[in-house]
């Protein structure tokens, strides 16, 4: 079962983050805990890990995008799981 990839609370206050640059591409196989992309508010940039092993299926964000926190910025499964349209 593919798992998202979601925008982490930076911060006390923070209720959004900007998307600095991708550490993967889609179709790449990460491991869980592995970098996958930085993020960025105004005082602090911080990685976000893979929370699961798997390949990289979908990225729904660039860099350079604003995100609320809470918001699935990739998903995360099985090479041969296919998508949906809920996906």
């Amino acid at each position: 079962m593919a798992t998202n990839v979601i925008m982490p609370r930076i911060g006390g206050t923070v209720v959004e983050g900007t998307i600095k640059k991708w550490l993967v591409q889609e179709g790449a196989h990460v491991k869980r805990y592995q970098p996958v992309l930085e993020v960025s508010s105004e005082k602090v940039t911080i990685e976000v890990p893979a929370p699961v092993d798997g390949v990289v299926l979908k990225i729904y964000h660039a860099a350079g995008e604003c995100v609320p926190v809470g918001t699935p910025l990739a998903l995360i499964g099985e090479a041969d799981e296919g998508l949906t349209d809920e996906t």
